[in-house]
């Protein structure tokens, strides 16, 4: 990441596009599939607009995954040329209106609203989800029978299909096989059956399993949290081939001498042992920063680890930066990324918070500008 530049903000995210389109290339090099990219909840925090105007112009995708119909319609404002928006998890019936007029794909999950679009006379593409385990969105196998019947009345051929892996990202599970091994049976009966169009997009696979090679028949692959920097498991292959791409800011705002014996923050929960030299850091739970780090968590002040005392607050938080005399009002703070020797990844803080990557990225607050770099 480059230094960042002075900047009126109290707290400020950066994020590196080029990083964005190396993990890209990384992915497509690995899978040798066509990516299509999951840039739901904002591109995991990284802003859904800019990070899908450089897939589509700087990394070629032809093709992106939201969640929801919201998600899908703010994209397709804003990039109105020939992609396709697919949506994961948005379709209700009475949404099919906007689907057509905003040229979206969505993605069956249910039954019962595959059969909501008989007696439709313009429909969009279609994908139809399998549900080959993850019990929560998609048919079920025994449901696929009436499946086929339904789309012969309707007369129309599904563009895509798709599952979802639960536990790609573990080196010793067997469960993906058995997802696949599910899902290849019901797409060679789709096909048996003529259901699937001859370009259908067929795709299984997200980071995990494109780590893992546990692509199936896909034709496209959808990465999320690789697309990032971030893997989803640090003990699979290929996990530093990432660049992460979003570096966390902050400014210390207050310097204060404190003695033995005086607490600092609400809850008086930690109590010095010995003089300490304490920052004032502009940035809080309010700002994404989970409050599970208070007296755990650390921070990169004047080239050294700085440790969290007292509780993460809404809008600040305290380090202890004694022995570090360079520190000062409007010394710069890193709660992500590197500064000189020393790096605090996402991972880093998801186990001090005891939650995983994807919650701390996409838990950044929209209050926390984000520049972008390259």
């Amino acid at each position: 990441m480059g230094t960042l530049f002075q900047f009126p903000y109290r707290t400020v995210a950066e994020v590196s596009i080029r990083a964005i389109i190396k993990n890209l290339v990384t992915l497509r090099s690995l899978s040798q599939k066509e990516i299509v990219p999951v840039v739901k909840a904002d591109a995991y925090g990284h802003g859904i607009l800019p990070v899908s105007k450089a897939l589509v112009s700087r990394g070629s995708c032809h093709s992106l995954c939201v969640a929801t119909l919201e998600e899908a319609i703010e994209l397709r404002k804003k990039i109105p040329y020939a992609i396709s928006i697919w949506v994961l998890s948005g379709f209700l019936p009475h949404q099919l209106e906007a689907y057509l007029k905003y040229r979206l794909t969505p993605v069956i999950h249910s039954l019962n609203h595959l059969k909501s679009l008989l007696n439709h006379h313009k429909l969009p593409e279609l994908h139809l989800k399998l549900d080959t385990g993850m019990n929560r969105l998609g048919l079920l196998p025994d449901e696929m029978p009436e499946a086929y019947l339904t789309l012969q009345r309707i007369g129309i051929k599904l563009a895509g299909f798709a599952t979802h892996f639960a536990e790609s990202e573990s080196t010793v599970s067997k469960f993906t096989e058995h997802q696949i091994e599910t899902f290849n049976a019901i797409y060679q009966e789709l096909g048996h059956r003529k259901l699937l169009q001859t370009d259908a997009k067929i795709h299984i696979s997200n980071t995990g399993g494109i780590f893992r090679k546990k692509l199936g028949v896909s034709y496209s692959v959808r990465p999320g949290i690789g697309l990032y920097g971030i893997s989803p498991n640090p003990r699979l292959p290929y996990s530093d081939e990432l660049v992460p791409a979003l570096s966390w800011k902050a400014r210390v705002i207050s310097v204060k001498n404190i003695q033995p014996k005086d607490t600092v923050g609400y809850g008086r929960t930690y109590t010095a042992k010995r003089k300490e030299k304490i920052a004032i850091v502009s940035v809080g739970y309010a700002d994404g920063v989970p409050r599970l780090l208070s007296n755990e968590g650390a921070v990169i002040l004047g080239g050294k680890k700085a440790n969290i005392r007292g509780r993460v607050s809404m809008d600040l938080l305290a380090v202890d930066c004694t022995g570090t005399p360079s520190v000062r009002e409007g010394s710069l703070v890193t709660l992500l990324g590197k500064e000189g020797k020393h790096s605090i990844s996402a991972w880093d803080l998801a186990n001090g918070a005891r939650t995983i990557p994807y919650e701390i990225l996409c838990g950044i607050s929209p209050r926390v500008p984000r520049i972008y770099l390259d």
